[in-house]
């Protein structure tokens, strides 16, 4: 039986040379563009194609989630709270499950399904074929133009589906509140308008931003770890349940620092 003081000394090992791997590929890819100018034109076209790909490509599914949430949302406050007259607290609720909290989240599950999975295929094929030392020979630097770009364009692309997702979440509210309750655009909006703080906008913000660091950061990097076509299946897969393991656990502490501080 497997000594469990040397198990988790190995599990902590591991864990740091994972973490450890994906803050030196962030770090290098963010310093490189920003001190060296070589080949940054190259990355800049590729990051706006990465935004292009990761917003565009997402912004259908997320209307539709988005939409749902929102008006199930409010279908449930309505049946609950009309019973006791506490109509006022829609826009509390609301900020709270879709700006507060499931706004970033199922954006950044979204994100992960899609661009996430894409990525570490993406590098793990381009790693197996060899395409990074061909890169290399055009003289342009394969890290700068291959991790810069994909961090860059899903942090933004992230923080922009993030504010769409919430502004048709709210949408989708409206329609139910004026449907079932006849509620007017302007108080509907005035009530929500109340409830949401500067606090909750940077927090949500700051969401976004760290989910897509760390998705496009962890997505790369497991990609590199590819190096047969076989293994192409199993880092995709890596690369899901780290993303969604680092971004829950993310959310718990960025919820702490923003709300419990």
């Amino acid at each position: 039986m497997k000594n469990p003081v040397s198990a988790l000394f190995q599990w902590v090992r591991a864990k740091f040379k994972f973490y450890g791997g994906i803050t030196a590929l962030f770090v290098y890819a963010i310093s490189d563009y920003v001190v060296n100018p070589k080949g940054r034109k190259i990355a800049n076209q590729v990051w706006l194609m990465q935004i292009f790909f990761t917003a565009n490509m997402a912004i259908k599914i997320i209307g539709l989630v988005a939409l749902a949430l929102g008006a199930v949302t409010v279908l449930q406050l309505f049946t609950q709270l009309s019973r006791f007259g506490a109509l006022d607290l829609v826009g509390q609720i609301l900020n709270l499950v879709i700006v507060r909290e499931l706004g970033p989240i199922i954006t950044g599950l979204i994100v992960i399904s899609r661009s996430g999975t894409a990525i570490a295929a993406e590098i793990a094929t381009m790693n197996i074929n060899n395409e990074m030392d061909a890169i290399e020979m055009l003289g342009v630097d394969s890290l700068k133009m291959i991790i810069f770009p994909r961090i860059a364009g899903m942090v933004i692309g992230l923080v922009l589906l993030n504010i769409f997702f919430i502004g048709v979440g709210i949408l989708g509210g409206f329609v139910v509140g004026n449907l079932l309750g006849g509620i007017t655009f302007d108080v509907f909006l005035s009530h929500v308008i109340k409830a949401i703080t500067m606090m909750d906008i940077l927090a949500g913000t700051f969401k976004a931003m760290t989910f897509g660091f760390f998705i496009s950061t962890i997505s790369i990097y497991h990609g590199f770890q590819a190096f047969a076509s076989t293994q192409v299946p199993v880092v995709t897969t890596n690369a899901v349940v780290s993303s969604i393991f680092a971004m829950f656990l993310l959310d718990i502490i960025i919820t702490i620092m923003f709300y419990m501080g």
